[in-house]
């Protein structure tokens, strides 16, 4: 493949020079894995230097799958490109390009490293995997590593603005010979993926509990939490430094062992206050009439084009019905809707039959309540028949 022996020489010189940087900056141990390849190694996924931190523990080389708005940033993606050769994969999906590109370099004998979840987490569990993943793992023909990273969302939330130095550690759970994946089905693969990466960060920070130090160490979470527990008004959630708050008087501290601390504390984590959100909303959904859902101004939309460009289509209201999403002086039905996924903190990936769009803000906002009211609504469509 063109440019191979760069990758190699690359890869080698990367990990020599960064390797003692990456672990003093997380704190990190990365277990030693051997493998013999082709492999496809599947992660969980909480950082943005996961692929990093994980190529510390092989020193096989190999090609990472990739986010597709990383190819958008002009001259470093090209600089990317040249250094690493990432395969594109738009956020959410799993597209027959992306598994093509990922099953020509396996059978070309390269090693493959996929996060499963496509996805960082919101709230400190693993997200679930692709249902596509187990399909790849069988018919690729190539032995599947499954790989766990610890530490890494009380480190680098998905909703943070600052890293948290405590401690992380990465290590290889299981190692599975494609003549044991033939013999099992695509949802035994996927179970077994699940249950090898599978994280609560909660549970194990009450079991061994580590301070993850850094500044303004809870700002941004209203990106993730958008319903406040005490008034149950949405938007309505501030931040700033380690205090979460709202105008009807909630106010809370976050620690650094990542728990919340207040006179008035309905959760005192992330991961539950999640769950009564997520039920909140679903009620929200059942409960709304002909009044938009959910309406943010001054959102950026742009649509991405084929070859990794895109156009910018302006910046205007965004809105959302229970029956239809309007942006940018158009309105989707949600039966046009192939998908809504979210990349970094806020930005929406949008999918309308052939067309993609990217829709984000300049300020904080929360493009996850689209995301997930969309899911409820689309459940609500497919369960009513409307």
């Amino acid at each position: 493949m063109k440019g191979r022996r760069r990758h190699l020489i690359v890869w080698k010189l990367f990990r020599c020079a960064a390797s003692p940087w990456l672990r003093r900056k997380f704190n990190f141990e990365p277990v030693p894995a051997d493998i013999d390849g082709p492999c496809l190694i599947l992660a969980n996924h909480n950082t943005d230097w996961d692929p990093f931190l994980v190529g510390l523990s092989f020193k096989q080389h190999m090609y990472f799958v990739a986010s597709e708005h990383i190819f958008r940033w002009g001259l470093l993606s090209w600089l990317i490109r040249w250094l690493f050769d990432p395969i594109s994969r738009l956020k959410g999906t799993l597209a027959t390009n992306t598994v093509l590109a990922v099953m020509r370099r396996l059978r070309r004998s390269f090693n493959v490293c996929l996060f499963a979840e496509g996805n960082r987490s919101w709230n400190g569990l693993t997200c679930d995997i692709l249902p596509s993943t187990g399909k790849l793992a069988r018919s690729c023909r190539a032995t599947l590593v499954t790989y766990k990273l610890e530490g890494g969302y009380f480190t680098s939330p998905r909703w943070g603005v600052s890293l948290r130095r405590g401690r992380m550690r990465g290590y290889a759970v299981g190692v599975y010979p494609p003549e044991v994946l033939s013999k099992m089905t695509v949802e035994e693969i996927n179970a077994l993926i699940k249950r090898d990466l599978f994280e609560d960060a909660y549970a194990r920070q009450r079991e061994n509990p580590v301070p993850f130090k850094g500044k303004r160490i809870v700002e941004a979470l209203e990106t993730t939490l958008f319903i406040c527990p005490k008034c149950r008004s949405v938007g309505s959630l501030k931040s700033r430094g380690d205090r979460i708050f709202c105008g009807c008087g909630l106010d809370l501290r976050f620690t650094e062992y990542g728990f919340f601390e207040g006179d008035y504390l309905p959760f005192d984590n992330i991961t539950d206050w999640d769950k009564w959100q997520t039920q909140q909303l679903y009620q929200l959904v059942q409960n709304t009439g002909n009044e938009p859902l959910f309406t943010d101004n001054n959102i950026d939309i742009i649509e991405i084009l084929g070859k990794h460009k895109s156009i910018r289509l302006g910046r205007g209201q965004l809105k959302l019905w229970r029956d239809r999403l309007e942006f940018a002086g158009q309105t989707f039905h949600l039966r046009e809707i192939t998908g809504i996924s979210i990349h970094g903190a806020q930005a929406i990936n949008l999918g309308v039959g052939s067309r993609n769009f990217e829709l984000n803000c300049r300020s904080r906002f929360c493009g996850r309540k689209y995301m997930m009211a969309y899911e409820a609504l689309k459940r609500q469509i497919l369960h009513t028949g409307a």
